[in-house]
């Protein structure tokens, strides 16, 4: 396992979020996506367990490249319906590479939650990001479960009440689950203003700046390895528009 220093992982996933706005080409992509799965196996991420926890969004992404696909026209008619090009080639590359992008996306992301929410917060104070933000990026990472944990007791007690959500119609599922919605935001908005109030009564924003007793501290691995993003993205960006042939 390769330990980095939380800048280190920022600016790596900076740069791969960078390449994936930009590159369209499937074949760059795809380089991408093994550079991206490369950095999540040196850092010792089960890419395995990732996969099995999202698997729900899969078939939203399989959904999603199938509508790009169909609605983006050029190239040659793969499937036409009386004249109507329902899929072309064109079509198929754009859903192919809509599918690459969100795994890239997602992998990436893995990289910075391997690391503490803290020392992600002192990564960005280090790199000169107001530490208000900083703690305002912790505090989002950290309401994410609460939330999820809110919304689960709630369909549990939906649950215990007798009711097979299994079962339900689509319609009526979807106005329970907004019900269920409105309780989870306010008991988690409840927790915001107990937290922002024991913030202040600790002083928080009192003064310009802040200390901590943690000190992140650059290594040799961190450098080269932000170098070898740094030259890797822009070679595929210069890949793109042609400046390398």
């Amino acid at each position: 396992m390769i330990k980095l220093d939380p800048r280190t992982k920022i600016i790596l996933v900076m740069s791969i979020s960078s390449a994936v706005l930009i590159i369209q080409a499937p074949k760059n992509l795809f380089l991408l996506l093994l550079v991206s799965l490369l950095a999540c196996k040196l850092l010792s991420i089960s890419l395995f367990g990732a996969i099995k926890r999202l698997k729900k969004l899969w078939s939203f992404f399989l959904v999603l490249a199938l509508i790009q696909s169909i609605f983006t026209s050029g190239g040659e008619a793969l499937i036409s319906i009386k004249g109507l090009n329902i899929l072309t080639t064109n079509g198929l590359t754009s859903g192919i590479s809509i599918i690459i992008r969100m795994a890239i996306i997602i992998f990436s992301a893995l990289i910075i939650a391997s690391t503490p929410p803290l020392e992600t917060v002192y990564g960005l104070i280090a790199m000169k990001l107001p530490y208000e933000i900083a703690f305002m990026v912790l505090l989002a990472i950290k309401f994410l479960p609460l939330f999820k944990e809110e919304f689960t007791d709630s369909i549990i007690a939906v649950q215990l009440a007798g009711e097979d959500l299994n079962r339900i119609p689509l319609g009526q599922k979807l106005s329970l689950y907004t019900y269920i919605l409105t309780p989870s935001v306010i008991k988690a908005l409840n927790k915001a203003k107990y937290i922002s109030i024991s913030m202040e009564c600790r002083g928080f924003r009192a003064y310009p700046n802040r200390t901590s007793y943690c000190r992140l501290k650059m290594r040799g691995i961190d450098y080269l390895t932000i170098f070898t993003a740094l030259i890797f993205t822009s070679m595929l960006i210069a890949f793109h528009f042609n400046i390398i042939s």
